[in-house]
This record gives structure tokens, sequence and C-alpha cells, in this order.
């Protein structure tokens, strides 16, 4: 990750729910258009949320303040280049003779944030494209090549980031030095949004809805297969989100609570579907799941059924909310529950008394299985008498805090 400044974010309360539905699945359809021409972002629970042209922009911008992530619009074709003739004091002399030879730089897929322009970063205070200082601001020491998405060549100089001010400078001319560009580029209007996107021909570049209204991108970018990056098609995860991947599995399968989940933001990618050489047509395998839990709580359980390739850029799947609530990213411990897994009780052994608390056992759809007011005691047990094998959530709350733990009942 690229940001330079820690944050403190606040706890999201999360309770269980009665009498949730949330075994419904929704079928969708979501087209790239013709040659993946398009961007697609996408909510779990609402659907498209909008569909944007894929060559309008060349470069985005991370929008946190303290952060100097750099991407490439590599779905465009767009490429990025360091200048290895110089520093700096090769602005003038810009030459591209041998580029054939030059290694591009590619964004990395796991990490929104660590884009082709922070490949060479060394650690902090290195971000690849420039260095932090004293003042906060990351100052530029790398001169690039750049082919744009509409097929020219610049040389490029992200000359400082002004971080107080979410503010970018930046150098850019044709390589033989005409139409001299030195904007600043306010990323403070855009930070409700992963990116501020940006293009070399139109300036800022309307691309992206807010980040709180969508989970995934269908779009097209490069990716290493076989050891080289190439491009492909696929679905990338919004930022703050993790994902899992369950294989093989049945179609019924949902204990989402028993897999690994990471913040890869390619987890699902996109290997979940082959083109057969026999027939030149694309193949979704099946007992294959992918579990999306979001930064704000529910899990959604995401099956891919079908892809049209690059005649209509279609993917087709199907969506169901499997939990409406999960344990909070940022889960105080307040008690050691055990054992675990469990049978006939739960014990809690609490940090400190708690005063008018309740500890709530949930299933993973959300639907309260038990309710049970805690005494002042620091130790306390709570029967399982009645309640069915499987995974499910303890919350313990009261009015000043709330903790979650996974509890496995056999």
């Amino acid at each position: 990750m690229k940001s330079f400044n820690s944050f403190i974010l606040s706890a999201i309360l999360l309770l269980c729910s009665t009498g949730l539905s949330l075994n419904a699945q929704n079928s969708y359809s979501v087209a790239m258009g013709p040659q993946y021409s398009n961007e697609v972002f996408f909510s779990l629970s609402n659907g498209i949320v909008k569909t944007t042209p894929r060559n309008t922009w060349d470069i985005g911008f991370y929008t946190i303040p303290f952060s100097a992530g750099i991407i490439t619009n590599d779905g465009a074709n767009v490429m990025l280049y360091t200048y290895p003739k110089a520093a700096l004091n090769g602005w003038d002399s810009f030459d591209t003779t041998g580029m054939s030879s030059w290694k591009p730089l590619y964004n990395n897929t796991a990490d929104w944030e660590d884009g082709a322009f922070n490949r060479n970063e060394l650690g902090h205070p290195d971000y690849g494209w420039g260095v932090y200082g004293t003042t906060h601001d990351v100052v530029g020491d790398s001169l690039y090549l750049i082919q744009t998405a509409n097929g020219s060549f610049l040389k490029l100089h992200i000359v400082k980031k002004i971080s107080t001010q979410n503010r970018y400078i930046i150098r850019y001319a044709n390589l033989d030095g005409s139409n001299e560009h030195r904007d600043t580029l306010d990323v403070s209007p855009y930070t409700s949004k992963q990116f501020m996107a940006f293009s070399f021909a139109n300036g800022i570049v309307d691309r992206e809805p807010d980040a709180g209204t969508w989970d995934l991108l269908f779009t097209r970018y490069n990716a290493v297969v076989m050891d080289t990056y190439y491009p492909v098609v696929g679905v990338l995860v919004r930022g703050g989100h993790k994902t899992a991947r369950a294989y093989p599995v049945t179609p019924d399968y949902s204990d989402w609570s028993v897999l690994d989940f990471s913040e890869d933001a390619d987890l699902i990618g996109h290997d979940w579907k082959t083109i057969d050489i026999n027939t030149m047509t694309w193949k979704v395998g099946d007992s294959l799941a992918y579990f999306v839990r979001t930064k704000n709580g529910p899990v959604y359980k995401v099956v891919f059924t079908g892809f049209s390739g690059s005649g209509t850029g279609t993917s087709t799947f199907t969506v169901q909310e499997v939990s409406a609530a999960a344990i909070p990213e940022n889960n105080p411990v307040i008690a050691r529950v055990y054992p675990n897994p469990a049978s006939d009780f739960i014990r809690l052994e609490l940090n400190d008394a708690l005063q008018n608390a309740t500890a709530m056992l949930c299933d993973l759809s959300g639907r309260i299985v038990k309710r049970q007011s805690l005494g002042s005691d620091l130790v306390q047990e709570i029967s399982l008498n009645g309640i069915a094998r499987g995974s499910y959530i303890l919350h313990i709350s009261n009015n000043l805090t709330s903790s979650a733990y996974k509890v496995i009942v056999r």
C-alpha cells in the first residue's frame, strides 16, 4: 500500500437482524460491449451502477490525501516506461531510441493503490515516482514515457504531490518538447471515489461513481498469465472489501465463515472462465463460488454462469446475500469465548464486567437463534441446547461496546 499516514476509522456496530430474507438468488447480465469497449461498475445489492467508455482516461490518482498511488488505464493500451537514460535533467534531451527494450510498468492487480507509477518503489519514503519529505509532499524524481489511450507518446514528469492540499502537479509534452503543459490537479472534490481519472487530451474525467455505491468492476486490464503480463477481461473488487474463493462446492453451499478472505482486488479476476480452443467458445467452470464480504458488513455469494467473449462482452452470474451481519473489521476483543468448536455450551470470560449486556447468537443469514442477558459476572455460560450444528456469529454488546466472534457448533 502507498498510504504514508494512518487514519483511525470509526467502528461499525453490526448486530443480528430478525426475520431477514437473505436466500433470494438474483440473476444478472453485465455487458461491456463489443471488444470490451466499456467498464461497468456493479453493486451487489442494486445491480449496474454505471457503464462508462474505457478509453476516455489515461491515468488515475488514488484519492486519499496521504497516498501516492497512481495507476494507468492499461485496459485501454496505456503503456508506461521509466525513462532509463537520465534523471530529471533528461527532460530536454529525451530520446526514445532503443525503447523496444524498455520494461513496461503495470498496475498491481491485487492492490488498487499500488499503481504502475509505484512499481519502482523502495519503501517509505520512496514511492516509485517520488520521495516523501518533511513537508509531507511527495517530490517526483523520475521521468516517464507514456503511450496514451489515443496512441500518442508523451514524456511525463509527476512533479509533486502537495499532500496537505491533495493536489498533484504534473508536467507533460510531446517527445520533441512541443505542446508542453504543467497542470495542477485538485483531487479533493473526488475523495468519495477511489480514483480521480485524468486524460492528457481532455483533462479530468468523470469516470467513476462514488465508492460507496459499487462493489465490482467489470473491466479489461493486464494480469500475469504464465509469468507474463497479458490483457485479460475480468472482475476487480472494490477496495476495502474482502473476497474468498470456494471450490469445489455444491450449488447450495453458503458457509462463508470457514473460508479464507483476502483483500486482493483481483481474487475473482479473469480465470473463472476458460476458452475452448476446439470450439473457440468460452466455458465457465462449475462447482465454483466467490464470497464477497463488503466493507459495511453483508456477505454475498457470486456464481458465474456464462461469458460471451468479445462480441458483446457479456458476463452472466447470480448474486445471493448470505449474511447480513459479519464480524466488524475493527472488532474489539472484550471476552475469551471457548470451547470453539462447541457442542453443549459456550463459556465467556469477560475482560471487564459489563452492565446491561446481551449476547446474541446469529446464524449466517443474520437470524437470531438465541438471545441471553448477561449478568455482571466475569465468567458466564450460554447453553447450546437445541442449536443445530453449523457456523454462527456471537455478538456481545451493551450501550457502550460491541464485539463479535465466529462460533462453530458441533
